[in-house]
């Protein structure tokens, strides 16, 4: 294995995004009498889980997605809401939230001396921005590719096809693809013929949506997988 470029997904694979999005959620204010309790902050992600589904599989624009996310949430418990005003609160919170997966800044320390670090997402500018900043893994990163610029959602191949372009002096033969995502960073992987570490914490079986080159459990196995 020589790689020299890992790009890296951020949430739930260096961001703790569930527990991100469950900290905002028990934060906003509302004007009824709702408690996101262990069942309500399940369904919000799994609700998640199936909207960015479908927006990887172009069912549903980013846009349509946080708009209409919390009228669909709150409908599933009979409460009608304009979704917007919702989401707007969500993304102040959310965005102020930076919790980490665990072992990432000892990872990427271990890491950044002898690769080149990129950020490769299909979240927005905003949100990314803020929360590598705030959780102080910015200066890890050389580089930053985000679906909102490049204008393709990972897996779409021609969103890989963008970030190998920008970095012209990288054989893809040395480009890592590391995720959480089977159906957005191993497929897409996959669909540009990068190889590809899937970060499975939780140890699921792979399905035959990707294959991904290798697998982890912990992100503190990436660098002697490397090795």
């Amino acid at each position: 294995m020589s790689y020299q470029t890992l790009l890296f997904d951020l949430d739930q694979t260096l961001f703790d995004t569930d527990t991100n999005a469950q900290n905002a959620l028990r934060k906003m204010t509302l004007p009824f009498d709702f408690h996101f309790g262990t069942a309500e902050v399940t369904y919000w992600h799994n609700l998640q889980f199936a909207m960015w589904g479908d927006l990887e599989q172009k069912k549903l624009t980013r846009d349509e997605l946080v708009n209409t996310r919390f009228a669909r949430f709150f409908a599933h418990y009979g409460i009608p809401v304009d979704g917007v005003p919702y989401e707007q609160q969500f993304r102040r919170l959310f965005y102020a939230e930076h919790a980490l997966m665990p072992h990432v800044r000892e990872v990427l320390t271990q890491l950044q001396p002898d690769y080149h670090l990129v950020v490769i997402s299909n979240e927005v500018r905003a949100k990314q921005t803020q929360q590598l900043a705030d959780s102080h893994i910015a200066p890890f990163f050389e580089q930053m590719f985000l679906a909102e610029d490049v204008g393709y959602s990972k897996p779409d191949r021609r969103f890989f096809d963008t970030v190998e372009a920008q970095l012209p002096d990288a054989d893809p033969a040395q480009l890592l693809v590391i995720g959480d995502s089977l159906t957005a960073d191993i497929q897409g992987a996959n669909h540009a013929g990068l190889d590809s570490v899937w970060f499975n914490p939780q140890a699921q079986p792979v399905t035959a949506v990707a294959t991904p080159t290798y697998q982890v459990n912990s992100l503190t196995q990436i660098p002697a997988l490397l090795h």
